[in-house]
C-alpha cells in the first residue's frame, strides 16, 4: 500500500472542492458564500490562512537567525526546508488573502495608492517583500537542478543579506498583525487583548514556528527518507536469553535517526521561547486584572485555558522529558501540540473573542470551510513536490523516481482499462476532478441556498391614484391591502406622514418602506459609512492624499474608539433635508433597519392595537385581527366559525 498515492488524492479531492468555492466566491461575491457579517467581519480565511498561516511560516527567518546570526551551523540542515514552508506559508496566504478582500480585482491597489497611516498598509508589504525574499532564499536549489550554477552561487553569497532582510521584515510583519487588534479595545475579549499583543504575537510565531518545522521535517521523513528520523530495528543475541532449545533469542533494539538531536535541540530552543511566552501571559493576567476573567468559568476562561495549555505548558513538560524528546512520537507530539496552540491563539484573538461583544457565533460556510482547506491543500502538495524533486531535505531525491508509481492502481481486480486510467498520474488526477467538481458544483451553489427571492417590491396600487396598495413584500402571495389615502386624512392630511414614515432620505418627503427595509426577514445596514467619510471630507474642505481617512474626527469624538455611540447625532447635519420622527430623534445613532415584516407588523398592529376599541361592525372583529389587513385570512375564519 502506497501512502503518498492516498495522501495525494485526499490532498487533489480537497484542491478541487476549493477550486469551485473559490469561483463561487469570485462569481457570486462575499455575502453569497459566506456566512460574514458586520459585527464578524472577519472569517476563517483571514484568521487560519493569512495570521494564522503566516503565524507558523516563522522558521524561515527564525532558523535563519540561528544559523547565520548567531552561528549555530547543527541547525544548518533545516534551512532549505524552513525557507521552503515560509515559501509556501506566505504564498498560499496570499493567495487565500485575495478571496478574502472585498473586491479582489483591486488587489494591486497598495502598490499604487499608499495609505501610511494603516496597519494593514504595512502588513501587506512586508508579507509581499518577505514571500519575494523567500523566493530568492528558495532559488539557488532550483536554479542548481537546472543547471544555473552562476547564478546560484551568487544568490548563495547572498545568503546572509537576504535572510537579515527577512528576519527584518518578518519580525514587522507579525508585530503589526498583533497591532491590528490594538484597535479593538472595546470589541475583543479582555482575556485577549493587551497593549503587548504584538510583543505576544510575534514570540509565539517564532516557537510555534519552530514546532512546525519539526513537524514538516518529520513528514518528509516518514514517506521519503525514515531512518534519518524513525531510525532502524537492530536485532543482537541476548547473552543470558535463550529459547527452550537452548539456542539464544534475538534481542530487538530501536535506534532513532540521526536527525533526532538536530530536532530535539531545536524543539528545547522553542520550549524556552514558549516559557518566555507563558511567563509574559501570566504575567499580564495579574497586571491588567484579567485574572478574574480567567476563573469566571466562562466559556472563554476555558478556552483560554486550553490553548495556554497547548502552547505552552504541554509542549515544555514533553521537551523537559530526555526520554520522550528522544523519541520521534514524544517529540511529534510536543511539536504538534505547540503548533496547534498558536493557531488556536490567532482564532481566540480574531474570532472567539468577538462572539460577546457581536451578540453573534459565527459558523463557516461550506465554501469557507472547502477554500480554506483547498489552500491548505494546494500548499501541502507543493511542498511534496518541490521536497522530492529538489535539494531542499537531502540528495536522495536524486537517486529515486519518488512521482513514478505513486498512482499504482490497487483494483487489480478491475478491467485493464481502469487499471491504466489509474496507473498514470494525470489520469488519476483527471478522474478525482471529474468526481469532485460537479459534486461540490451541487453542494455550494448559492442559487441553491436561496430559492426564495428575499428582495422587497414596492407597493402596487389597486386603483389608478394609488389610494387603496396592495402590500406582498417579496411576491410571497400573503398580501395586505392597505387604504393609504383614507389613513392619511384619518390621521390628519400630509402632516401625519412622519408617523410611518419615520425616516426619510435627504431631500426626500416621503421615503417609501422597502427602500430601507430591503428583506423580508433580515436587518439592513442603511448606514453607508464609506459615502459618508466621503461627504464629510468634501464638505468640509478636509484635503490630501485620502482626505476621506481625516474626517473621522468630524462625527465622533477625537480621543475615544470610534463607535456609533459616541458619533454626532443625525440631526445636526440633516435637520433640514430629511424629516425625522420623534422616535428616531430619540434614537439618532440607528445603522440598521429591521425586517420587511417586522416593519410592517410593528408599525401597522402596534397602532390598531391601541385602537382596538374601533369594531368593525359588520365583520365583528377586532382592528388588530389579522384579517384586517390580509383579507385572504378573512374567509378562513369565517368558515371556521
Amino acid at each position: 500500500m502506497d501512502k503518498k498515492r492516498y495522501i495525494k488524492d485526499l490532498l487533489w479531492f480537497l484542491v478541487f472542492w476549493g477550486a469551485v468555492a473559490a469561483i463561487f466566491r469570485l462569481v457570486f461575491g462575499l455575502g453569497a458564500t459566506t456566512n460574514l457579517s458586520d459585527e464578524l467581519p472577519w472569517g476563517l480565511w483571514k484568521i487560519l490562512n493569512m495570521i494564522a498561516g503566516v503565524a507558523l511560516s516563522t522558521c524561515g527567518f527564525s532558523v535563519g537567525f540561528l544559523v547565520y546570526v548567531l552561528k549555530i551551523e547543527r541547525f544548518k540542515p533545516l534551512m532549505k526546508p524552513a525557507i521552503l514552508v515560509a515559501f509556501l506559508g506566505y504564498g498560499s496566504s496570499c493567495a487565500a488573502l485575495l478571496f478574502d478582500i472585498g473586491l479582489p480585482h483591486r488587489f494591486w491597489h497598495p502598490f499604487v495608492f499608499w495609505n501610511l497611516t494603516s496597519f494593514l498598509f504595512e502588513v501587506f508589504w512586508c508579507v509581499i517583500l518577505y514571500f519575494t525574499v523567500t523566493v530568492l532564499e528558495l532559488s539557488p536549489s532550483i536554479l542548481e537542478k537546472y543547471k544555473i550554477e552562476k547564478l546560484a552561487h551568487k544568490l548563495h553569497k547572498a545568503s546572509p543579506v537576504i535572510v537579515i532582510i527577512g528576519i527584518s521584515l518578518s519580525s514587522l510583519h507579525h508585530s503589526s498583525l498583533g497591532s491590528l487588534f490594538l484597535t479593538a479595545p472595546l470589541r475583543l475579549h479582555e482575556l485577549w487583548y493587551t497593549p503587548w499583543i504584538p510583543l505576544m504575537f510575534i514570540i509565539s510565531a517564532i516557537g510555534g514556528g519552530m514546532f512546525f518545522l519539526i513537524i514538516a521535517k518529520m513528514f518528509y521523513a516518514r514517506f521519503y527518507d525514515p531512518e534519518s528520523v524513525f531510525g532502524k530495528d537492530f536485532f543482537s543475541e541476548g547473552q543470558n536469553v535463550c529459547s527452550l532449545d537452548g539456542t539464544p533469542v534475538k534481542m530487538k533494539t530501536k535506534i532513532f535517526g540521526e536527525d533526532m538531536n538536530m530536532l530535539g535541540g531545536l524543539a528545547v530552543i522553542a520550549s524556552w521561547i514558549m516559557g518566555i511566552y507563558l511567563v509574559l501571559k501570566i504575567y499580564d493576567l495579574f497586571a491588567s486584572g484579567s485574572i478574574n476573567s480567567l476563573l469566571s468559568g466562562t466559556w472563554e476562561s476555558w478556552f483560554y485555558i486550553v490553548e495556554l495549555a497547548l502552547t505552552a505548558i504541554v509542549p515544555i513538560i514533553l521537551v523537559s522529558i530526555r526520554k520522550v524528546r528522544k523519541s520521534p512520537r514524544g517529540l511529534g507530539l510536543a511539536a504538534l501540540s505547540g503548533a496547534f496552540g498558536v493557531v488556536f491563539n490567532r482564532l481566540n484573538a480574531g474570532l472567539f473573542g468577538f462572539f460577546r461583544d457581536a451578540s453573534d457565533v459565527y459558523i463557516p460556510s461550506l465554501a469557507e470551510i472547502a477554500l480554506s482547506a483547498g489552500v491548505v491543500a494546494a500548499a501541502a502538495l507543493a511542498f511534496l513536490y518541490i521536497s522530492s524533486n529538489f535539494t531542499i531535505f537531502d540528495e536522495h531525491w536524486k537517486e529515486r523516481t519518488v512521482d513514478k508509481g505513486i498512482f499504482r492502481s490497487a483494483f487489480d481486480s478491475i478491467s485493464r482499462v481502469w487499471l491504466s486510467v489509474l496507473h498514470n498520474g494525470l489520469y488519476r488526477v483527471s478522474l478525482i476532478g471529474i468526481v469532485v467538481l460537479p459534486v461540490a458544483f451541487v453542494f455550494m451553489y448559492p442559487p441553491y441556498g436561496n430559492d426564495t427571492d428575499d428582495t422587497i417590491k414596492p407597493a402596487a396600487g389597486v386603483d389608478t391614484e394609488r389610494k387603496v396598495l396592495l402590500i406582498d413584500g417579496n411576491n410571497s402571495g400573503v398580501k395586505a391591502v392597505f387604504a393609504h389615502a383614507d389613513h392619511q386624512e384619518r390621521l390628519g392630511g400630509k402632516q401625519s406622514c412622519t408617523s410611518c414614515h419615520h425616516i426619510n432620505m435627504p431631500n426626500d418627503n416621503s421615503t417609501p418602506c422597502y427602500r430601507c427595509h430591503t428583506s423580508m426577514t433580515e436587518k439592513t445596514k442603511i448606514f453607508d459609512h464609506s459615502y459618508h467619510t466621503i461627504a464629510v471630507a468634501e464638505d468640509k474642505g478636509i484635503g490630501g492624499l485620502h482626505p476621506e481617512n481625516n474626517s473621522c474626527n468630524i462625527c465622533h469624538s477625537k480621543n475615544e474608539a470610534k463607535t456609533p455611540y459616541n458619533t454626532i447625532k443625525c440631526e445636526e447635519c440633516h435637520e433640514q433635508d430629511m424629516n425625522l420622527s420623534a422616535d428616531m430623534m430619540k434614537n439618532p445613532n440607528f445603522l440598521y433597519a429591521s425586517g420587511y415584516m417586522d416593519a410592517m407588523h410593528g408599525t401597522c398592529v402596534k397602532c390598531h392595537e391601541k385602537n382596538d376599541k374601533m369594531m368593525d361592525p359588520i365583520a365583528k372583529r377586532k382592528l388588530s385581527d389579522c384579517s384586517t389587513c390580509h383579507k385572504e385570512n378573512e374567509s378562513t375564519k369565517l368558515s371556521a366559525r
